[in-house]
């Protein structure tokens, strides 16, 4: 039998997500369950989740510590997804790995991202990490990564997305995630509605864990925004003493990763005890070196580029917000596309409203959605947007009617962002 092709593991997605944890509490019995060889942090949300991880990760290397890094999804290459002390994942350990568990994972019709978040907790521990930052996929209940030692659970802003699977009502979704919660363990929350923040305190009794706010723990001042990074102070209050970051800088924009950077800096915090290398000076280190590519990412200017994986009606808005906010006076030109299994109507709904040109592409099938489909749910909305075949042939209309203090923005998926790095030639 041949050795698995990337078209091989790709294939593994049309099982979807299995809506409990036995593939992947077997596959890391097989393992030898590496999961437990290293203490995570634990991260889930809708929104910001995968910023955190990487700023959580920043923090922790900048303070001496060999850190193993898990996200989804990818944007352009599956190895982003893997990473130790921000180094990617090789592609022979890729394959290494399919190849040693192929009849395995075929015969338990293991699913894609089973198998990736076994091959991440096994990379790690081949690779002596002295932690994980480990970002849930969907949820948090029957995410294949709760089967992780986590020191602290995280969870970020919480909003409707995948509502076929977590619930219709975000009390729902917010009790579905709460799942990573874990007894006599440290969690953490930030940035909620008050009926969210309920559904999260209630579980965390009956989980028995003490749920932390970062609003009780970090005070923001002096906050700048600009097209290429937010700055400000910190307080960090810890007891006996508070301590303080004269001034950070941190290359992620945008009113929303303001509500980020604080629940990383509260996790810094909640983490000293147990990792003393962190203090104040490698937290704002650690916030200034972070890389986390696609949001609100300015690819180039005149006219301005700017780049986001927002891909549901939380997301798109806050990403509109932080634009008007930071371009004030520039009118804003949309190039959208999105998945079929997401709520393109309301993120239509978002988008519509803006003055300059409008355009959208199709995707990449199965998932992706046609010209046809994607151009049929515009005129729905009674968006007048244009269609185009390509992302590329949508950029260059763009860019000649866009003036040079205009925004083009490409939204909606990490699919459509990947195509932009790939014009744009960034890695």
């Amino acid at each position: 039998m041949p050795p698995p092709s990337w078209e091989d593991f790709y294939s593994l997605q049309r099982f979807g997500m299995t809506p409990d944890l036995n593939n992947i509490l077997h596959f890391c019995e097989r393992l030898g369950h590496p999961e437990s060889s290293f203490p995570s942090i634990h991260i889930g949300g809708t929104n910001g989740k995968g910023s955190v991880t990487a700023l959580v990760d920043s923090i922790l290397r900048c303070s001496g510590y060999h850190v193993g890094m898990y996200t989804s999804p990818h944007i352009r290459h599956f190895e982003e997804r893997i990473r130790v002390d921000g180094k990617l994942i090789e592609e022979t350990e890729v394959f290494t790995f399919l190849q040693r568990h192929w009849d395995f994972i075929q015969e338990n019709h293991c699913t894609f991202f089973e198998v990736a978040t076994a091959m991440a907790f096994d990379y790690f521990r081949s690779r002596n990490v002295n932690v994980a930052v480990v970002e849930v996929g969907l949820g948090g209940t029957y995410d294949a990564t709760r089967v992780v030692s986590s020191l602290l659970s995280i969870i970020t802003h919480i909003d409707y997305d995948h509502m076929d699977r977590l619930g219709n009502t975000l009390e729902k979704i917010a009790a579905d995630k709460a799942g990573i919660f874990r007894s006599k363990q440290l969690s953490l929350t930030g940035n909620q509605r008050p009926e969210i923040l309920d559904v999260l305190k209630d579980r965390a009794r009956e989980i028995g864990t003490n749920l932390h706010e970062a609003e009780s723990l970090i005070s923001l001042a002096s906050l700048t925004t600009t097209p290429r990074h937010n700055s400000g102070t910190a307080t960090l209050k810890k007891v006996p003493l508070p301590l303080t970051i004269n001034r950070w800088k941190c290359p992620l924009t945008g009113e929303h990763q303001k509500h980020n950077i604080r629940l990383a800096l509260a996790a810094g915090l909640l983490l000293m005890d147990y990792f003393p290398g962190i203090t104040p000076e490698t937290l704002s280190s650690g916030i200034s070196a972070v890389n986390w590519p696609g949001r609100l990412q300015p690819i180039r200017h005149r006219p301005w580029l700017v780049l986001d994986v927002g891909h549901n009606p939380g997301a798109i808005s806050a990403t509109l917000e932080s634009i008007h906010k930071i371009w004030k006076h520039s009118t804003v030109h949309v190039i959208f596309s999105a998945l079929r299994d997401k709520d393109i109507p309301s993120m239509i709904s978002c988008l519509k409203f803006e003055t300059g040109f409008a355009s959208v592409v199709p995707l990449p099938p199965p998932r992706g959605l046609s010209r046809e489909e994607i151009s049929a749910l515009a005129r729905e909305s009674e968006w007048n947007a244009h269609c185009f075949d390509s992302v590329e042939q949508a950029l260059l209309k763009a860019s000649s009617v866009a003036g040079p203090q205009d925004v083009i923005l490409v939204i909606g998926s990490h699919y459509l962002a990947a195509e932009v790095l790939k014009i744009q030639n960034i890695s």
